[in-house]
């Protein structure tokens, strides 16, 4: 097979707590993460030798510095490849954005090179690589709902969470992660990186509660149980914008809200389309950027990579 095209799927994050600083420079985190239906889409052709990775979004970079590129370098070297690739990434998540482009896109160039060089790769392997590449990378190798705890690399899968009216904005901004929770250190974190922490239990919660739930009752519980983020603080308080959009949201209908990762984008779960899509008109005047989507589950999720990445079809 000499040519696929794969979709890169997005991920917002339903809680996201910061227990503290580790000794590795990273922080402690326990994370509920969630893939949704926005994908960019990648497009990988055979070569005899090298690596090319091109982008025309400005601001993704095209060589060594994409997360792509060093995703085919990694399997050079632990499966000694010589053969080559030349990847087009078509972009439709937006960057720096805190929907895990970047680190999709390293998830699925381990799988899609894996399949046009004819690489085997055991699970805990392709985790590995994936860890070494991002923080958020082992979760897209999961795919659906997932606990992400440590550096958010370890990464547990949840019973599903089942939204089909969410919508996703965004005001034309981007967040550096690595200055939000550098911000988050100089105010104090809590510093308990134990595993029962409020987080975990949200988690078990959300197993009995949410995972059993539809539409408007899911929506209530996961503002009741799951929804949060220690980083919202800090990044409202720079970018004012983003109370304004959360605010909004809840204005409109939302019956639960957040900040996906470090932002800006931010969510709002609806209880029909409909409403979404009410919502979605009245951020159209701010001229942000915005998109209904819906969660997707694990089977879902696999199943439409594996359609790419069979060559079956060219995009999501």
């Amino acid at each position: 097979m000499m040519r696929l095209s794969v979709p890169s799927f997005a991920k917002i994050n339903w809680m996201l707590e910061v227990l503290g600083p580790r000794p590795d420079g990273y922080h402690e985190v326990r994370t509920v993460l969630q893939t949704v239906d926005l994908a960019d889409v990648l497009h990988f052709e055979w070569m005899g030798a090298g690596i090319e990775v091109v982008c025309a979004h400005p601001q993704v970079p095209s060589g060594p510095a994409n997360l792509v590129f060093r995703a085919a370098e990694r399997l050079h070297r632990a499966k000694g490849v010589r053969a080559g690739v030349r990847v087009r990434i078509e972009k439709r998540i937006p960057v720096a954005a805190g929907l895990g482009g970047g680190s999709s896109n390293a998830a699925v160039a381990l799988l899609a090179l894996a399949q046009l060089w004819g690489i085997v790769l055991e699970p805990e392997e392709m985790l590995e690589l994936g860890r070494e590449l991002g923080t958020d990378v082992p979760f897209f190798l999961i795919g659906g709902t997932a606990l992400g705890i440590g550096r958010g690399d370890e990464v547990y899968p949840l019973p599903e969470v089942r939204a089909e009216a969410v919508l996703l904005v965004h005001p034309g901004f981007a967040v550096s992660t690595s200055w939000a929770y550098g911000q988050l250190t100089k105010r104090g974190t809590p510093g308990n990186i134990s595993v029962c922490s409020r987080a975990w239990h949200r988690a078990v919660r959300m197993w009995h509660a949410v995972g059993a739930s539809e539409g408007e009752k899911a929506a209530k519980l996961l503002a009741e149980i799951v929804v949060g983020n220690d980083l919202e603080a800090v990044v409202r308080e720079r970018h004012p914008e983003l109370t304004r959009g959360l605010d909004r949201l809840r204005e409109h209908g939302a019956l639960a809200v957040g900040l996906s990762g470090s932002g800006p984008t931010m969510f709002g779960v609806f209880e029909s389309e409909r409403e979404a899509e009410r919502a979605e008109a009245a951020f159209a005047t701010l001229g942000w950027w915005r998109a209904r989507t819906r969660t997707l589950g694990r089977s879902e999720y696999w199943a439409r990579l594996q359609i790419g990445l069979s060559g079956e079809a060219s995009g999501p």
